[in-house]
């Protein structure tokens, strides 16, 4: 087989710029799983300062700036000859004696060639308390916190908005209910429902009103945002 091209070469603008979306993902990957996992973002472009983003740089001590590791440089020279993108878990121990558990993603862009790596180490030496308080410690006070519904498919999602809608509307005082069908479309349409094929349908039969009733309703409410 012959082998690709391993020499580190010049990133273009747009592959900087996907790099450069990763970064959120690192973030969300370290806010998920606490300050024992380290998040770090590296470029194929200059192995010897390609650490470009890091999260929870204090597990191995690592800022931005640093070179890639022995086993980075092997997944650069794999991802060149199109081995698989993403390894298998691995274990290793930092300089100060930390064991950490850690996969590693290469990442391509359009024409597949490998532009960088996002790799993910966990301190498995973290007290168990902390790791477990990570998941069983609520942010924010209780009313503030996001409420998420999993449904499993479209129709659902619809239904189940409004019936927020609905007890939304009803817990308000002085509502006339000749008006609750427009405040209810006004509720839908602000969280954007309306944006999902087929949701008008549905909320028509729902209220028993004709859809040229909610296109109404829906102009009404973006005339008065």
């Amino acid at each position: 087989m012959t082998t690709k091209n391993r020499t580190p070469s010049p990133l273009s603008q747009k592959d900087r710029q996907t790099l450069e979306s990763i970064k959120t993902v690192a973030e969300g990957i370290a806010a998920f799983f606490g300050e024992n996992c380290e998040v770090v973002l590296h470029t194929f472009e200059n192995l010897d300062r390609s650490a470009i983003h890091i999260v929870n740089g204090h597990v191995t001590g690592r800022k931005i700036g640093a070179p890639i590791t022995d086993l980075g440089m092997k997944l650069f020279t794999q991802a060149c000859d199109d081995h698989r993108d993403v390894t298998e878990t691995y274990y290793s121990t930092t300089a100060d004696g930390k064991l950490l558990r850690s996969t590693s993603v290469v990442i391509r862009n359009g024409g597949k060639k490998p532009i960088g790596m996002l790799c993910i180490n966990f301190n498995m030496n973290a007290p168990l308390v902390d790791v477990l308080g990570i998941f069983n410690r609520p942010n924010g006070a209780e009313g503030s916190r996001p409420v998420e519904s999993f449904v499993s498919n479209v129709e659902e999602l619809i239904e189940l908005s409004l019936g927020e809608a609905l007890t939304e509307v009803n817990a308000r005082n002085g509502i006339p209910n000749a008006e609750k069908n427009k405040a209810i479309v006004g509720e839908l349409a602000e969280k954007g429902i309306f944006d999902i094929r087929g949701a008008i349908d549905v909320v028509a039969r729902k209220l028993c009103v004709s859809r040229y009733t909610i296109y109404n309703y829906i102009r009404e409410f973006k005339f008065s945002s």
